[in-house]
């Protein structure tokens, strides 16, 4: 495996609590990595480190072994796509100029706006299934609507490594299902590195390469998904009991939770004959 973001003995965090402390991790080049575990186990916080968007107290991030604090941040942009959860839209910003933002990184005073610049935005429109809301303001959309355009900006930024804080968020079940397969597609057939954190562990199953299982700010399993998605994990990682078995689709794992036991609900007492409700 050649890894293409790795973190070394990375401590993380914010203000006084520490969220990640001593990580060691390798994510696969040209593949599709998600990232599961329970609320505030790190996985937003580890995402966050890896695109420099939160400076670790100690350690390393390395993209492609380098470093990733020594690299110029033009070059970091040009090379990492980064999708932050709830991001915040500018005031009265249509839907092309949010996803024309994607294109910064690539213009400087003397190349401003270029017909790549253009191709580029109008296909992360398209591959985003956005385009028809090119001339409307962002702030007047719903949240689904908002995501995808999100996910265009990033698309239109075209870089090789896409890493992606909940893409699916506010999302119906048919549109994650088209931004998931729309992130399978580019890892398949344009060799893009994806790295998502996502909750659905079902849909972390089917999609991903390479799965990795957080808890308590540590990694407790990293692999392919059929091979390390087991009953056991899913108890470990969620204090979940479950069952894993394959899934009728595609073969990948499918978890299936363990109906939990609860008391009886007692039966209601029958009104006194000739009682009404206001006897009550």
């Amino acid at each position: 495996m050649t890894a293409m973001l790795s973190t070394r003995d990375l401590v993380a965090g914010y203000e006084a609590r520490t969220v990640l402390d001593g990580l060691d991790l390798d994510l696969p080049a040209d593949a599709f990595t998600v990232i599961v575990g329970p609320n505030a186990c790190g996985k937003s916080t580890l995402l966050r480190t890896m695109a420099r968007l939160l400076t670790p107290r100690r350690g390393a991030v390395l993209l492609d072994g380098t470093a990733i604090r020594d690299l110029p941040t033009r070059e970091v942009a040009r090379r990492l796509g980064v999708l932050p959860q709830s991001p915040l839209v500018p005031e009265g910003i249509t839907v092309a100029d949010l996803v024309g933002r994607g294109r910064q990184p690539y213009q400087r005073w003397w190349r401003q706006w270029s017909t790549e610049d253009g191709r580029a935005v109008e296909e992360a429109l398209a591959m985003a299934d956005v385009a028809g809301l090119a001339d409307r303001p962002v702030d007047t959309l719903s949240g689904g609507q908002r995501q995808r355009v999100w996910i265009a900006m990033t698309l239109a930024q075209d870089t090789e490594a896409l890493l992606l804080d909940e893409p699916t968020t506010f999302l119906d079940l048919a549109h994650q299902v088209e931004v998931l397969d729309l992130l399978h597609r580019l890892r398949a057939e344009r060799g893009r590195t994806v790295v998502a954190v996502l909750h659905d562990l079902n849909q972390a199953a089917r999609y991903a390469d390479h799965l990795v299982a957080m808890r308590a700010g540590a990694v407790v399993a990293a692999g392919p998904p059929r091979e390390i998605l087991t009953a056991d994990l899913v108890r470990d990682v969620f204090g979940l009991d479950c069952v894993v078995v394959p899934c009728p689709v595609t073969g990948a794992p499918l978890v299936v939770p363990a109906r939990t036991q609860t008391s009886a609900v007692p039966a209601a007492t029958p009104a006194p004959a000739g009682a009404s409700v206001g006897d009550a």
